[in-house]
């Protein structure tokens, strides 16, 4: 029951049901029945001082999850049973590839690593044109042959401006006719004037 300033106020009946099966029924069914969060739940037993006896309410809570990742396998199609997943979950000796199937776990993989790649790539994207990232994926902000080019120059007595990727060379610079004469990706080559 609601009133006007949303706080929930339980009716007698309610608060009844909460104090007699709060230790002994799981939350989701107490939710259900009483029309309430789970947080909410929560809070108004710890107000009135209720405890989970966790022995007793072990076989709902397993149920509970069994139901649940039923429900999960059928809708995404997964030939198994929840109950086979609840047995074999994070326990020593079972692979994904045995629980799933080679075929299953093959495709599984596949597509992590094409994901992987979109999100490397959108992330490639976004720092080229100077975006914060989204991900926590390393990304590199310069290529490796803008790098070795960067190198080359400086040993070769060129003047670099980052900022603009524009190299300069004076008259003491060793130059790189070769690297001057093709059309460079990261710089544009000036007579350096001071």
């Amino acid at each position: 029951m609601t009133n006007p300033t949303n706080k929930i106020i339980l009716t007698q009946e309610q608060e009844d049901y909460l104090r007699e099966n709060y230790a002994t029924v799981i939350h989701h069914t107490i939710c259900r029945e009483l029309g309430i969060s789970k947080r909410t739940l929560v809070r108004l037993a710890r107000a009135r001082g209720l405890v989970k006896d966790m022995e007793a309410i072990e076989g709902q809570r397993v149920k509970r999850i069994s139901e649940v990742l039923r429900h999960k396998y059928l809708v995404s199609g997964y030939k198994g049973t929840a109950e086979n997943g609840i047995a074999t979950r994070f326990k020593k000796g079972y692979k994904a590839k045995e629980l799933f199937g080679e075929e299953k776990f093959d495709q599984m993989h596949r597509k992590a690593v094409e994901t992987r790649k979109m999100r490397l790539a959108e992330e490639r994207a976004r720092v080229t044109f100077g975006l914060p990232q989204r991900t926590r994926l390393r990304v590199k902000r310069q290529p490796k042959q803008k790098i070795l080019d960067r190198s080359y120059l400086k040993k070769r007595g060129y003047i670099l401006d980052e900022r603009n990727n524009i190299a300069y060379y004076t008259d003491s610079t060793r130059r790189a006719v070769r690297m001057e004469a093709k059309p460079r990706r990261y710089y544009t080559f000036k007579q350096w004037e001071p």
